[in-house]
């Protein structure tokens, strides 16, 4: 069982040694605290409320998905948009469940998906003869959009 600290040796070659020492966070200035430091970050990129990591974890969830309808002749926009929507929006939320007020972080690291995803329906309801699956999946997305906007 260790104690409430652990001292720990180690060997590294100059570069390592240099990129630990360059380490600039939190105010770490000795070699331990540069550690602990390092080992903060390690632990922010790998840990599941990481934005990188859950973004991969969810964009390899899709990923079959998305490959399977890319493979088939008639391409979807509002699929492909969708599905970036889906990876990109579990991440966020992923990311974000810890967060107190939750919230307002959601927005902010969703809002990037939210917008993409804004853009690719605009592009269905204007574009004559849009990339649709459904035709009157198209349509529909115009109708709805026509109605919202001249309310």
């Amino acid at each position: 069982m260790l104690n409430k600290s652990q001292s720990i040796s180690a060997r590294l070659s100059a570069d390592d040694y240099a990129y630990l020492m360059s380490i600039d966070r939190n105010g770490a200035v000795t070699q331990s605290e540069k550690v602990r430091e390092l080992i903060a970050m390690a632990r922010d990129f790998v840990g599941m409320h990481s934005f990188a990591r859950a973004y991969i974890a969810s964009a390899e969830a899709v990923l079959p998905i998305k490959a399977r309808c890319a493979e088939e002749d008639n391409r979807s926009l509002l699929v492909e948009a969708l599905l970036e929507l889906l990876a990109e929006g579990a991440a966020a939320v992923q990311s974000c469940a810890d967060e107190d007020p939750m919230a307002p972080q959601l927005e902010r690291k969703s809002l990037p998906a939210v917008e993409a995803f804004l853009e690719k329906i605009l592009l269905l309801a204007l574009q004559d003869g849009p990339r649709s699956a459904d035709p009157e999946s198209a349509a529909r997305i115009k109708k709805t959009l026509d109605s919202l906007l001249n309310k």
